[in-house]
């Protein structure tokens, strides 16, 4: 800075510098002052359009409506209680009896289908001319089984498991 005032003496670059500080000072307060009106203005705006709102909105109607929607959910819950209640279930269902019937249904299920692995449900009557009188189609003498599903016994098991855990679902409600 010497340099560029080397006419002046070090009093006056000061006093150069204190000038520029002191106009660079006012120019941001007045920056400062602008934004303030400013946001008073946005300000009284606000409160303004707020006010208008608030007119409208009534904590009384609040609390009404919450009123009803607690009431709406009661009844939900109701509803859905009486929806999900059980028909004829036993409260007191023996587990051991219950994996008696199932081992049991298993054994029959077993010999059903010892003969041709075809339960016996689904072989051909004995019977043809019942179907001739009925006028009805006859079956398919393959053993169809649809995509997807498999035909052996851990599907069985897998079927059984399925419901001896929905029974001890309802029986532990």
């Amino acid at each position: 800075m010497a340099v560029m005032y080397s006419c002046c003496s070090e009093g006056q670059c000061d006093m150069l510098y204190n000038q520029t500080f002191n106009l660079d000072q006012v120019a941001f307060t007045s920056e400062g002052i602008k934004d303030a009106q400013q946001n008073m203005r946005t300000l009284k705006l606000a409160n303004k359009e707020l006010k208008g709102m608030m007119k409208t909105v009534k904590i009384q109607d609040i609390d009404n409506m919450q009123d009803e929607m607690m009431d709406m959910m009661d009844i939900s819950i109701e509803i859905q209680e009486s929806v999900g209640r059980s028909y004829s279930v036993l409260d007191d269902i023996d587990e051991d009896d219950l994996m008696g019937e199932l081992d049991a249904l298993e054994a029959d299920m077993g010999q059903e289908t010892e003969g041709e692995g075809v339960p016996s449900y689904l072989q051909p009557d004995n019977e043809p001319d019942m179907n001739e009188e009925l006028n009805l189609p006859t079956a398919p003498s393959e053993h169809a089984v649809p995509a997807g599903r498999v035909n052996n016994q851990e599907s069985t098991n897998y079927t059984l498991l399925n419901i001896l855990f929905f029974v001890r679902l309802i029986s532990d409600e």
